[in-house]
């Protein structure tokens, strides 16, 4: 296959730092995806498994700690979904299993690292993207949320992704997340010639200091060294809205609309919907525009 007739489908929700909305972010534009009907698909590479909380799941038979991925990577099963957290959005949820899945990695990594040639050395970083492949055609999209602190999972979603999100905060340490990700992005593009940055989604942001803005997203520009840009739309920081979604398990859109919630709790949500409805408005523009680059390099 050309690479301008590949569509994008696999978004790499990554940071290397914690605590920059990598779970909400993904569970969000999911959740949006899904509620215009496409068939999304929501895997969570994190041992930590936030999208139960994000989603509502958490304690049902949709959490399964990671055990259809352990299935999939490690006994060869098919990639199968514990169910739909909303009408069309399947997840695939993380939790305590995925131990299994990362000390399986190490050990792969350490067997091939022992191998002559290059591409047996790097060929255990194709594990998810094997399990990944034999499902794509079944959905629309795929989001993969990824633990921030596991070198071995950020590796095999990069390999198995088309395109990488990355919400980054403007402090220093999620600005060396940012970086990290971009050197582990250059080693995955050796694997996979596909993958592309589609931009940086600067998150919890003051949206009145505009001139903060400017600058929170100068710097990232920056650090990326123009690889990627910045998403024009910021993600607003109101730490009570963010609570109470995740106790609820729901995202903003779903939550803003009770009527069991204070007035102005209902105003900051539906801004904070807002955001995340704009983000994916403008992040499926840029998948658009992206696609279409390509097929104009095949047809050339």
């Amino acid at each position: 296959m050309s690479e301008g007739l590949h569509t994008t489908k696999v978004f790499v929700v990554v940071n290397g730092k914690g605590g920059v909305g990598k779970s909400s972010l993904s569970a969000a534009l999911s959740a949006s995806w899904s509620q215009v009907g496409l068939r999304v698909l929501l895997i969570e590479l994190d041992e930590q498994g936030n999208n139960g909380e994000d989603l509502g799941f958490t304690g049902t038979p949709l959490a399964d700690q990671g055990d259809a991925q352990a299935a999939a990577l490690l006994d060869g099963k098919l990639l199968t979904p514990t169910g739909e957290a909303r009408p069309g959005l399947f997840v695939v949820p993380g939790g305590a299993i995925l131990e299994d899945v990362v000390e399986e990695l190490y050990c792969q990594r350490r067997l091939a690292s022992r191998c002559e040639a290059l591409e047996d050395r790097t060929a255990w970083m194709g594990m998810y993207a094997a399990a990944i492949d034999a499902v794509r055609d079944d959905y629309d999209i795929i989001v993969l949320d990824v633990a921030p602190g596991s070198e071995p999972l950020q590796l095999q979603a990069l390999v198995a992704g088309d395109v990488v999100l990355i919400p980054s905060k403007s402090d220093p340490s999620s600005r060396k997340g940012l970086r990290t990700v971009a050197l582990r992005f250059a080693q995955a593009r050796a694997l996979n010639p596909f993958l592309r940055l589609l931009g940086v989604v600067v998150f919890a942001t003051n949206v009145s200091a505009t001139r903060v803005q400017a600058n929170i997203k100068e710097q990232l520009g920056q650090d990326l060294r123009g690889a990627a840009p910045v998403f024009e739309q910021c993600i607003r920081h109101v730490e009570s809205a963010a609570v109470a979604c995740r106790t609820a398990g729901k995202v903003a859109h779903e939550l803003r609309s009770s009527k069991d919630i204070d007035p102005s709790l209902r105003r900051s949500l539906k801004a904070l919907a807002g955001d995340y409805q704009s983000l994916a408005i403008e992040v499926m523009q840029a998948k658009t525009a992206l696609d279409r680059a390509r097929q104009t390099e095949d047809e050339a």
